[in-house]
């Protein structure tokens, strides 16, 4: 789609062409609007039936668009339809000054200009280099904001715009049915914009609230109330709150009655709740005004230091004892070296006592340097995988005299264990009888009645049974 000719503003006075967006010159203020615009755009083609949610680009070939994000401000926008207060077109027909009338109000040149050929209506639109927030996120976005509404109503009343255009909608740039006219190619600060007109104060808001609608006086002295009184309740439950904000409602409407007593229908309590209930709601969640004051400060710190002395509570009720921690790695210790003695695999025994591979090792190398574990395949255990009381007898038996089977007392060479030929323990029992450690120091002994396997368990006794 090819839009009109576009006139350039600038005072080189050169002209271009607005072709598809694809084609658009990439410095043309036009080219920055269809960039920056969201994946997702309200649009349409005639605002009597309302705005449509649709991609970037289907919303590009409608005759409207909203190309502001939600509570985002990107541009300052103008409707100006008819500068001429006392021509004949002025209410209605087609005006020639309303395209071009920012040269006479000696303000700042439009980023572009979107004329309707119909009857010359134009909409300004003012890109802005930085975004504006306007959800109220952020406490230090509403400077910013107050900022933007006090150029943009100094820009309205030196334009001669239309002061009720809110700026959501503009005509579409790229339509056909539209002539664009580009400006400064570069966006504006606030600043530079501001620099053009002079801002007029803020207007000042009436404290007294004079209104016909019991309801709707109601509402705007309640919800001043409330901007003020959020600061010192934020900090505490909302329950609170809302019970605050319902007494005071209940006693702004008795008020309001009062000064109404020609009305036609009561103004029962019941409307009052209504009204509270939608102002606590908005106040609570949505209001960032007022400031952090003591109350507020100190209800924080003493939230915190509950948050840690519970924190601190719940950790001491589940601490473990250090005898007692001590007591059960000393248990998982012996039970590994009783189920390694009877040549039990070390995954086998770290399955069964619910350990790592690395700590049964590491309990196997503290227990006595003899018991060494040789990394190789995992072999199958010749015990079935035992149960609850299994586990608790062979744990047991690690402190009684006898553990396994009645074997041979010879002091000589003994048969390789039929349960894993190939283990450290195993190869440990073929050895003779004179290289066995000495029993002290200095002192060998020289003849021994026990078996190699014997000897081990009677070691692994006297360790564990040592005082730490």
């Amino acid at each position: 789609m090819v839009a009109a000719p576009a006139e350039l503003g600038s005072a080189a006075g050169e002209c271009a062409v607005l072709t598809p967006i694809s084609h658009v010159r990439v410095s043309n203020a036009v080219a920055h609007f269809a960039q920056c615009l969201p994946f997702r755009v309200r649009c349409s083609d005639n605002l009597d039936v309302g705005l449509a949610w649709a991609d970037r680009n289907v919303a590009l070939s409608h005759r409207e668009i909203a190309p502001d994000p939600p509570g985002w401000k990107t541009a300052l926008r103008f409707d100006v339809d008819c500068p001429c207060d006392r021509c004949p077109h002025a209410k209605a027909g087609r005006c020639p000054r309303a395209a071009g009338f920012w040269r006479e109000a000696n303000v700042a040149e439009p980023s572009f200009i979107v004329v309707n050929p119909a009857n010359g209506h134009a909409h300004y639109v003012y890109l802005l280099r930085g975004w504006i927030r306007t959800d109220g996120a952020a406490p230090g976005d509403l400077s910013a904001v107050r900022y933007f509404a006090a150029i943009e109503r100094a820009y309205t009343r030196a334009l001669r715009a239309d002061a009720g255009y809110a700026g959501l909608v503009q005509h579409n740039p790229f339509h056909a049915a539209y002539e664009t006219h580009s400006g400064r190619d570069d966006p504006y600060s606030l600043r530079e914009l501001a620099a053009y007109v002079d801002l007029p104060p803020a207007p000042r808001r009436t404290v007294e609230i004079c209104t016909d609608g019991r309801n709707v006086e109601t509402f705007d002295r309640l919800r001043r109330w409330a901007y003020g009184a959020i600061a010192e309740y934020r900090c505490g439950s909302r329950e609170t709150w809302n019970e605050l904000v319902n007494g005071e409602a209940l006693a702004i409407a008795a008020a309001v009655r009062a000064s109404h007593p020609a009305a036609d229908h009561p103004y029962t309590d019941a409307e009052a709740l209504d009204t509270a209930k939608s102002v606590a709601g908005w106040v609570w969640s949505r209001y960032v005004g007022g400031q952090l004051t003591r109350v507020r400060a100190d209800t924080a710190a003493r939230r915190e230091s509950d948050r840690k002395r519970a924190c601190a509570g719940r950790r001491e009720r589940g601490a473990v004892p250090r005898d007692v921690w001590l007591a059960e790695v000393q248990r998982r210790r012996i039970a590994a070296a009783t189920l390694r003695a009877l040549g039990v695999a070390v995954d086998e025994i770290a399955r069964r006592l619910s350990a790592g591979i690395r700590s049964v090792q590491r309990w196997l190398s503290e227990i006595d340097p003899m018991i060494r574990y040789t990394p190789g395949p995992s072999a199958p255990s010749d015990f079935a995988a035992p149960q609850i009381g299994e586990l608790s007898s062979v744990v047991s038996g690690a402190n009684s005299k006898s553990v396994v089977c009645d074997e041979p007392k010879t002091a000589g060479r003994v048969p390789v264990g039929e349960a894993n030929g190939k283990d450290a323990v195993s190869a440990r029992s073929a050895q003779g009888a004179s290289d066995l450690p000495m029993l002290e120091r200095g002192v060998r002994e020289e003849a021994c009645p026990e078996s190699p396997m014997a000897y081990i368990q009677r070691r692994i006794r006297e360790i564990t049974s040592r005082p730490p």
